[in-house]
């Protein structure tokens, strides 16, 4: 047996309801909602350009997990070993190696952190970042190799997204060279992975989800910046509120879709996926001087 199964095998042995409950709590710190909840917030109500940089990161660290994942098709624990038994399985889609959760966390706190730039806020990501990648191997989802790169990616994504984004966010015509480029980088992955049939393909949905909203950002931003360009100058109350039917929007159409859509199809997947970044950071903005939210 491998060192990195004997790691996982102790955490096994030795998991109770407690800590499974506990790993599973951290968890969902590194979810989509989660994110999403903490990006629409500092989008809508604190900085504007802010969550921009920060979206940007994410989605280059989302395409970027998936496209190595899709390459490397490394199986996950319990498949290595059948005595594995996952917790939370159901948030461990896709290939195993890097762990997505660990990366899309490390991209995102790490990127707020860029923003704040606070010497304890920094301490905090750092150790929110580790536990979320130890909660992947606590509930026998992830080998340790697979948070440990997933971390770094994470945080490699961070720096240049951050840094790419900051030297173009002044100059439209620089801002979308760059996400042009960075769609046509990880375009090739989408006929790559394809499949003939759905259950072929849904290893690889991961990819196509986390492409489709990159897809989504590129018009929305193109919309925001053109027709409305809104700042987090109004009052508190505006923000405030602005912020709260984003959070409405934004879940309506991630949960809504995904009751209204076929099943079982990636285009409708991606469709779904699409229109979340598209309608919440794009069209809705538009709306802002209609509902004096401006």
């Amino acid at each position: 047996m491998t060192l990195q199964l004997r790691i996982i095998h102790f955490f096994q042995d030795h998991a109770t309801n407690f800590t499974n409950t506990l790993a599973e709590l951290i968890t969902i710190l590194g979810e989509e909602y989660v994110l999403i909840g903490i990006l629409a917030f500092i989008y809508f109500v604190y900085n504007k350009q802010a969550g921009e940089r920060i979206a940007y990161s994410v989605f280059l660290s989302l395409c970027l997990n998936n496209a190595v994942k899709g390459l490397v098709r490394a199986p996950r624990p319990e498949i290595v070993d059948p005595t594995i038994i996952p917790v939370r399985a159901e948030t461990a889609t896709g290939y195993s190696f890097p762990s997505g959760h660990t990366q899309t966390a490390a991209a995102f706190y790490t990127s707020v952190g860029f923003v704040f730039k606070k010497k304890k806020l920094w301490i905090a990501i750092g150790i929110l970042i580790f536990l979320i990648g130890l909660s992947r191997v606590v509930l026998r989802v992830h080998f340790p190799i697979d948070v440990i790169v997933g971390a770094l990616l994470g945080i490699g994504c961070a720096l240049l997204g951050s840094l790419l984004y900051a030297k173009v966010e002044n100059s439209k015509r620089h801002k979308f060279l760059l996400l042009g480029i960075t769609a046509v980088v990880f375009l090739p992955f989408m006929f790559l992975y394809m499949r003939p049939t759905y259950e072929d393909m849904e290893i690889y949905r991961d990819f196509y989800t986390g492409y489709a909203l990159f897809l989504g950002f590129i018009p929305a931003v193109y919309i925001e910046n053109t027709f409305v360009g809104f700042d987090c100058s109004s009052k508190l109350s505006i923000r405030i509120i602005r912020f709260v039917i984003a959070m409405i929007l934004l879940l309506g159409i991630q949960m809504g879709l995904k009751l209204v859509f076929p099943q079982q199809s990636i285009f409708f997947d991606m469709l779904r996926y699409f229109l979340v970044s598209f309608v919440g950071l794009g069209l809705y903005p538009l709306t802002f001087k209609y509902l004096k939210l401006r």
